[in-house]
């Protein structure tokens, strides 16, 4: 008995163990095979991620900073982790920003590289992804809305493959105050709103038809400029007209001086009515606003070695390029013949320039490209119309008969252009064109070249014989126009293509720019050849005195880069050349050619007549005055009143009229005043050098590490290294002016005369800077810093250029008189060594000021991921 009790307990307790571990068995199997099935690939029932969006203000930028962080977690093993492992994560464009409404422009983004992790190959991996968000600066109330967008949620993250299907969205954003909140919000307090989205297949459409959205404002005094700002195009078409204004102040005298005196009056009037038109035209080519909604800025990068992508340049459209091509020149043509020659143009010529816009027609008829009835009914029309005014001319009188052929082709003309101007190839950017087509556009580019042309002549003071005017006219036409055509129709393989991509661009809309940089750089070489035909040492020319102002305008547009619309519809630059035009005024007066011509024949012996003149009176006005000193002491000892007397009148400053003070101001005039005998040619040439060796080492260092403003893929010929080159040579300019024209500047003395010349130019080196570096336009990274160091460094360049060139000036003429410089400048007055003292004392802190202000010589923004943590920027609030 003891024995079968004995026997039946073990046998009880090992079917209770069997039993339990088989059961344990059992479930640890039914584990693994879920883990097993969850490895390949079977997701489990519901994932949830996160997408965070921070919404906080960053003292150090001044923004608005929106910093989303979106997690997620993927199962082992799924295809979703291979995707975002082979692919990398997808972009969790979940929500948009909208400011006042419309779509929030950027400054500066950056989404952070993808982070993965995972501890080992059976475990989920955890994707976390950051990207950052900088709004535009603006002072003032600030109104945010974020709107979550399900669709970009979820793009690219299939559920089937594993992605999650249960999105948690947050709102954080302390010390904002929230309003119109839209959508079923699962949790909201007063500083964070949380939607749930339901992205599964089936319930996707659902959630995506809910708007989700919330409304944030706050107050915000910001100290630094706005970094985002809309140009207009009524603002353009003002910017564009205070520039012109400039150009035609300068250009009435040049016009009136080549014009003669008894027809001034009338070819001023003719000059200004010919500058409306230019400035009416801009509106036809300029974008209503600049930039869509969704662009921030057109990044213009001072920066050497950046390129600006082709969707932040904008192209004007095809009529304005026909009138910059030819209805311009056309005008321009037909009125420098009148001003140079006296004479209107003749029948031949307005025929010509009437009859070749309609070559193209049948041209583009026989390429392809046919024109619709209406455009030649338009075409009928308009000549019947034209044909009529001139039938009305024998009944007028005066003025309105002489100027009735010209105005009457002008306004021809601007039909024409208009009705061409619509037609695809002139502005398709197709490249396949047939050679017809070519050859259409060619007949609309040659008044260009017919107008520069036609000014070769009057520059060098004779006529130009029929061989060498043809030759001159194919050279400069087929300069301007080769690209174009050997890109066009040239066969060229895919390396070439990528070569001459430039210039594939059509001709009218990527070149409209060109005719400024054409007629700026041929008028600056007319310029120089017109003073270099007029320099001799007792040729005064007609109308030198104001080819010294357009001289110092051209000077003005050059000096940060090539003169384009693009460059004449940026404030800093038009209000310089005006500034310039007007002062150029004040700077060589009208009339002072001839009021100065004895001074500019005075010859190297007449100068050292004229200097030891000027010493012996300026030593007699200061011995007069010791004398007066002295003379209380030596009539109480020995001196008789008639001794005095006597002495007192034989040391009276020489002359008879005026007074002492004037008659001694008149022999430094003369002294001080002339070239030493140089011709002005000579006297040009030496003050250009000189001012380029000084200017030499800022020049080399804004070539080196600054480009040409303006600068784009629609500049032909590579103008933009031609306008690198002016601007490394523009202070040449000024010291040409400054030395052919120096009998002829305000001023007595070298440094009076720089000084005032220093004053003329001063706004074109400091105005520009304003602008690129102020205003969000055109500067990537608007600072008021780098405005004051930008602005005082060029200030402090043109000071210390001009002083030391006008202190050059008076020891050369010093020495060409034979005498020391410290006889015509006393080293023992106080006031003849602040001058140089401080030229180099503002020379050392220019230097300094030059080195310091590299930064805005290429701004960039900081990465607003790499810089800031959610908690920084809550933390860098400031005070309301």
């Amino acid at each position: 008995m003891g024995l079968s009790a004995g026997g039946r307990v073990p046998v009880a307790a090992f079917l209770r163990t069997s039993t339990s571990l088989l059961l344990l068995s059992l479930v640890l199997c039914l584990l693994g095979a879920a883990r097993a099935g969850a490895a390949d690939g079977q997701k489990p029932e519901r994932q949830t991620a996160t997408l965070t969006i921070d919404v906080g203000w960053s003292r150090s930028r001044q923004e608005v900073l929106v910093r989303a962080i979106c997690t997620y977690t993927l199962p082992a093993h799924s295809r979703a982790l291979a995707t975002v492992r082979e692919n990398g994560a997808p972009y969790c464009d979940g929500f948009d920003i909208l400011r006042e409404g419309k779509a929030a422009g950027w400054v500066g983004s950056s989404k952070s590289s993808a982070n993965l992790t995972q501890k080992s190959p059976d475990t989920s991996a955890r994707e976390k992804t950051v990207h950052g968000t900088y709004l535009p600066r603006r002072s003032g109330p600030q109104d945010v809305t974020i709107s979550v967008n399900v669709k970009n949620l979820v793009k690219g993250m299939p559920a089937e493959a594993g992605f999650p299907t249960v999105w948690i969205v947050r709102v954080n954003a302390p010390k904002w105050s929230f309003g119109r909140t839209a959508g079923p919000v699962q949790t909201q307090t007063e500083s964070a709103v949380v939607w749930r989205l339901d992205t599964a297949p089936a319930a996707l459409e659902r959630t995506a038809a809910v708007a989700r959205s919330v409304s944030l404002s706050r107050s915000i005094r910001t100290t630094g400029p706005p970094s985002m700002r809309h140009q207009t195009r009524g603002e353009m078409l003002t910017v564009f007209a205070v520039a012109v204004a400039g150009i035609v102040a300068v250009t009435v005298f040049l016009v009136t001086g080549l014009a003669g005196a008894v027809v001034r009056r009338r070819w001023a009037v003719a000059t200004l009515v010919l500058a409306v038109p230019v400035c009416l035209v801009g509106l036809a080519g300029v974008p209503a606003p600049l930039l869509s909604p969704n662009e921030a800025q057109i990044h213009f990068s001072l920066s050497a070695n950046s390129t600006i992508l082709p969707g932040f340049v904008w192209m004007p459209g095809p009529l304005l390029g026909l009138w910059l091509w030819y209805v311009l020149p056309v005008a321009g043509w037909w009125f420098s013949r009148r001003a140079v020659t006296g004479r209107p143009p003749s029948w031949w010529v307005l025929l010509v320039s009437c009859l070749s816009p309609l070559l193209a027609f049948p041209l583009m008829a026989a390429g392809g490209t046919m024109p619709g009835t209406g455009v030649w009914l338009s075409l009928g029309a308009w000549a019947s119309l034209f044909a009529g005014v001139l039938l009305v001319r024998p009944l007028c009188t005066g003025a309105i008969r002489r100027w009735l052929p010209t105005g009457t082709a002008l306004l021809w003309l601007v039909g024409v252009t208009y009705l061409l101007s619509r037609s695809p190839i002139m502005s398709d950017e197709d490249p396949k064109l047939t050679s017809l087509e070519v050859v259409a556009v060619m007949v609309c580019t040659w008044p260009t070249a017919a107008w520069l042309t036609s000014l070769v002549g009057p520059a060098l003071r004779r006529p130009l014989r029929p061989v060498t005017r043809a030759v001159c006219f194919m050279l400069t036409w087929g300069m301007v126009t080769a690209p174009f055509v050997f890109a066009r129709l040239a066969s060229l393989s895919q390396k070439d293509l990528d070569l001459w991509a430039t210039y594939r661009h059509p001709f009218f809309t990527g070149y409209a720019a060109s005719p400024f940089i054409v007629l700026t750089v041929s008028g600056i070489v007319l310029q120089i050849a017109y003073l270099w035909r007029r320099g001799a040492m007792g040729d005064t020319g007609r109308a030198v005195e104001p080819v010294g102002r357009v001289l110092l305008v051209c000077a003005a547009l050059t000096a940060y880069g090539s003169p384009s619309l693009r460059t004449l519809t940026m404030w800093g630059e038009a209000i310089a050349v005006l500034l310039v035009a007007l002062a150029s005024l004040f700077l060589l007066p009208p009339g002072s050619a001839t009021a100065m011509a004895r001074l500019r024949r005075v010859s190297r012996r007449g100068h050292a007549r004229f200097m030891d003149r000027w010493l012996t009176t300026q030593l007699i006005w200061d011995t007069r005055a010791d004398f007066q000193r002295s003379a209380r002491a030596a009539l109480v000892d020995d001196m008789t009143v008639s001794d005095f007397r006597d002495r007192w009148r034989d040391m009276a400053v020489p002359g008879r009229n005026d007074d002492p003070e004037s008659r001694l101001r008149r022999a430094k005039r003369f002294a001080l005043g002339t070239n030493a005998g140089r011709s002005p040619w000579t006297a040009g040439l030496v003050g250009a050098l000189h001012a380029q060796l000084l200017a030499l080492p800022w020049a080399t260092y804004k070539a080196m590490t600054s480009g040409i403003v303006g600068a784009d893929y629609f500049i032909p010929f590579h103008m933009d290294a031609m306008f690198q080159v002016l601007r490394f040579t523009h202070w040449a300019l000024y010291g040409f002016v400054y030395g052919y024209f120096y009998a002829l500047l305000r001023g007595l003395t070298p440094v009076g005369k720089a000084a005032w010349l220093m004053l003329a130019i001063l706004p074109a080196e400091v105005l520009p800077m304003v602008t690129l570096t102020a205003d969000p336009q055109y500067a990537v990274a608007t600072s008021w810093t780098d405005m004051a160091t930008g602005c005082i460094g060029v200030a402090g360049q043109t000071l210390v250029l001009l002083m030391l060139l006008g202190l050059w000036w008076e020891w050369s003429l010093a020495r060409a008189a034979g005498m020391k410089w410290s006889q015509v400048r006393n080293f023992r007055r106080l006031s003849s060594i602040t001058v140089p003292v401080g030229t180099v004392l503002v020379a050392g802190a220019t230097a300094f000021a030059t080195t310091v202000a590299g930064t805005w010589a290429q701004p960039e923004l900081k990465s607003p991921t790499a810089v800031e943590s959610p908690q920084a920027a809550q933390q860098s609030e400031p005070a309301r």
